[in-house]
């Protein structure tokens, strides 16, 4: 034989009960197929899943299946997909009886331990324990009867042999403990390879049968075999393989078989007593549960496997057996269900109708599977206690042997009932299934979209366009299968700022080939408004390939898809990537880019915008930000921040460049260009401080950033009070060299002075190399003969400054936002 499992034996004394449990609360019931439900509740602090199998509608029913061969054991969910197929679909399934898993017989290793017959064939015998202990004390089995009903309770052996011309029946096979005055045959399936029998009877040994005896034996056929041994008064005979023995106790019997001679042809004849000998399928397990609508199992109540809470699988029936329950129990803590002890599970089986219940393979193996709706094959609905599914020799599956029709149910959806005028939204159809719950493929060429109501548009491929207010329906038809929605086309929403970045538990730190912190620094950090910005931290360094530090979030989303998010980023100036995750209404990420590859270039706040991909449809969540690089020559870290995230639902928004400049500010083009073109930044506070003076030294280094100079390393002090150590003594150092800053007459540069309108103009003059031009307008506050009135005159012409009734005002200091005037205009002369 192939092999046979007898793993966890059992053995089983009547015990009843007659307190019953309260009735669990249900907490769902989904129709699978028409005739077959699921449904989930907890009892007792356990989890429960049911399937409830309509045994009178035709088209469904329950079936024991296996693997071929039977030893290469599955899981209930790949056993199941393996058996369905057009015309015989398994909807829902659960693990089966025990199986072997011990070494002692190791032509039984993981094969059923208990009996499996279907259409009249044994797949094996498997054991009878007839141990108080054990789960089959008693021979107890499910079977669907030939007038497809389902069945529990005792089977029995209808067998035979002939022997000396008289026909001897045979009690019982694979008993584990022969009793007075029986006949037992033992095949290869039985626990071990002796029979360890004791030594008060008599032992036949068979072989050469003519046909088999237990796999592929069909109940009721007379098979032959050869009398190869004859013991007596031994314990325990070996079986031989693909034979058997027969053990004899009690003398009339010995003495019936006192005539058989080795080499002797004996008639063997196997069969179950009805109704099982013409059921469908018999498949064995223990103990009973439930016996004519009492709680009775058939175990010691002082067994651990009877008072152990622990996952338990079962399968039941009412009065009449039209019903049938596949029922399974999740334990051992997983999804913090408990499990249940023996009685318990009994008590909450009768709870829920059952007239009689049997107990099938608990623990790990406890698995139920059923069918989603759009699905083809089942998957697994509990929590089995080992975390995954355990692999299992035999399963029960509720079968609807109806072919797929045509379409009748569909699930789809739609990204958004709310659109603005001119926005879109997208249908998608998540499945289609016939009446009775078959998944249809859906063919994208025959599906019709429509809209009711003067509301708008929708394309060949489910894509609404609103283009007028009002209220309407947007439909999806195939075949008999439709779903409608309805949908409200509303004005666009004002732009507005989405996110602040001031919750920390929103966001989430991720790497690929880096090192992310995500952290809020408080008052000292930059920000561009609020009480904090998002620091992220990186760090690239040692790796190779494309690093990538990541903030995730799920708690920015959009109902209105806008033209465009903005994001102000606080740079660190590594020329990083800045990239972003969006995902639309349909489920679709797209990847957006607020910088092209190495654009983060850039010192302090900047405003950077992205536009929505066309195809994303509302309703739009932003997922991830993150700064990545593919060069491993440029792999360092760094910090950056992030603030105010800008929804722009017109692809017109602007913001103020800093917090202090707003967009009525009468320089401020020259500041955006200055501060573009990193002449000069703003403060961390996310303030520009226009009003602020310049210094002589901070002069110079703007001069020096627009002049884009190399500044080389200092031997000696540049002026008497700018030592080379001085952070800005390059920069000064260069404009000495170009003749664009000098000293005054004792050799001093008063870096820390500000620095005065006269001396802006000489600058200039000198950065831009500029000759006076015709006309010159008048300068009445700067005489003629002045140091100061050829620069100040010659920036004039070229239309450098402003006079104010003709005052230039040459001792006044330069503010922030003068200088930034005074440099972009000069930047920007033909």
């Amino acid at each position: 034989m192939k092999k046979i499992k007898a793993v966890f034996s059992s053995a089983l004394a009547s015990v009843m009960f007659l307190s019953v449990t309260a009735a669990p609360t249900e907490a769902a019931q989904v129709t699978v197929t028409p005739g077959v439900e699921h449904i989930t509740g907890a009892s007792q602090g356990s989890n429960i899943n049911r399937l409830s199998v309509d045994m009178t509608r035709p088209g469904v029913s329950v079936e024991a299946l296996t693997n071929d061969p039977m030893d290469k054991l599955l899981a209930t969910s790949v056993l199941s997909r393996s058996h369905s197929r057009e015309g015989h679909t398994v909807v829902g399934s659960i693990n089966g009886s025990f199986f072997h898993m011990g070494s002692v017989n190791p032509l039984n290793y993981k094969m059923p331990a208990y009996l499996l017959m279907r259409d009249g064939l044994v797949n094996t015998y498997g054991v009878i324990e007839n141990d108080p202990n054990e789960y089959m004390n008693v021979p107890s089995a499910f079977a669907v009867t030939k007038d497809r009903r389902g069945h529990i309770g005792e089977f029995g052996y209808d067998a035979t042999v002939m022997a000396g011309g008289k026909v001897h029946p045979i009690t019982s096979v694979n008993k584990r403990m022969r009793e007075a005055d029986e006949v037992v045959l033992y095949t290869d399936s039985y626990s071990y390879r002796q029979t360890r029998q004791n030594e008060f009877g008599m032992e036949i040994v068979l072989t050469n049968f003519n046909n088999p005896i237990e796999e592929d034996y069909r109940l009721g056929r007379t098979v032959e075999a050869t009398v190869s041994g004859i013991y007596h008064k031994e314990k325990g005979v070996e079986i031989p393989e693909g034979g058997a023995v027969l053990s004899i106790h009690g003398p009339g019997n010995i003495l019936d078989f006192g005539g058989v001679k080795i080499g002797d042809k004996l008639a063997l004849n196997v069969g179950l007593t009805a109704p099982w000998n013409e059921a469908e399928f018999v498949l064995a397990s223990g103990p009973l549960l439930v016996q004519d609508g009492q709680v009775d199992i058939e175990m010691k109540s002082t067994s651990d496997r009877f008072r152990t809470r622990s996952p338990r699988t079962a399968v039941a029936t009412n009065r009449d057996g039209s019903e049938v329950f596949l029922v399974t129990v999740d334990g051992r803590n997983a999804g913090g269900s408990q499990g249940m002890t023996m009685s318990e599970f009994a008590q909450y089986l009768k709870s829920i109708g059952a007239y009689n219940a049997l107990n099938l393979d608990g623990g790990g193996s406890t698995t139920m599977a059923v069918r989603p709706r759009g699905y083809q094959y089942p998957v697994v609905v509990n929590r089995p206690s080992d975390g995954a599914e355990r692999a299992v020799s035999t399963i029960l599956s509720a079968i609807s042997y109806e072919s797929t029709g045509a379409p009748a149910h569909m699930s789809a959806s739609i990204s958004s009932t709310a659109v603005p005028k001119g926005g879109r939204a997208k249908v998608t159809v998540d499945y289609i299934t016939d009446i009775n719950f078959h998944p249809v493929k859906v063919d994208a060429s025959k599906l019709a979209y429509s809209v009711e109501g003067d509301i708008g548009t929708v394309s060949s491929d489910g894509t609404f366009t609103a283009t007028a207010l009002g209220k309407g329906s947007v439909t999806v038809r195939m075949g008999n299968a439709s779903k409608s929605f309805q949908v409200e086309v509303t004005a666009l929403p004002g732009n507005a700022m989405i996110h602040g970045f001031n919750d920390a538990s929103v966001w989430k730190a991720e790497s690929a080939r880096a090192k992310t912190t995500l952290r809020f620094d408080g008052a000292k950090a930059p920000k561009k408004e609020g009480a904090n910005a998002l620091s992220l931290q990186y760090d690239f360094t040692g790796t190779s390939g494309t690093s990538a530090s990541y903030a995730v979030t799920d708690s920015i989303k959009m109902s209105v898809r806008p033209d465009r998010l903005g994001l102000w980023v606080y740079g660190d100036g590594a020329k990083h990537w800045l990239r972003g995750t969006i995902q639309d209404g349909t489920g679709k990420e797209y990847t957006i880019d607020f910088t092209e590859q190495g654009g983060l270039d850039w010192t302090g706040w900047r405003y950077r915008t992205v536009e929505i991909p066309a195809a994303a449809v509302s309703p739009i969540s932003v997922k991830k930000l993150y700064i990545a690089e593919t060069l491993d020559t440029n792999k360092n870290k760094g910090t950056i921040y992030f603030d105010r995230l800008i929804a722009d639902y017109n692809g017109n928004h602007i913001e103020p460049p800093f917090n202090d400049v707003p967009l009525s500010h009468w320089h401020l083009g020259e500041i955006k260009m200055a501060v573009e073109n990193g002449w000069i930044n703003g403060y961390p506070d996310g303030n520009y401080k226009p009003a602020d003076f310049i210094s002589r030294a901070h002069a110079a280094v703007l001069i020096s950033r627009a002049l884009g100079g190399s500044v080389s390393p200092l031997t000696e002090d540049p002026h008497k009070d700018v030592p080379k150590e001085y952070g800005y003594a390059k920069e000064i150092a260069l404009m000495k060299e170009l003749g664009i800053m000098n000293g005054d007459s004792n050799g001093n540069f008063n870096p820390q002075s500000n620095l005065s309108r006269a001396q802006m103009a000489a600058i200039l003059q000198r950065t831009y190399k500029l000759q006076m031009k015709q006309p010159v307008p008048e300068i009445r506050d700067v005489a003629k003969d002045n140091w100061s009135y050829e620069p100040i005159a010659t920036i004039a012409s070229h239309g450098l400054t402003v006079l104010s009734e003709g005052n230039y005002r040459p001792n006044s200091y330069v503010s922030r936002s003068q200088f930034a005037a005074f440099l972009s205009r000069a930047e920007s002369m033909d």
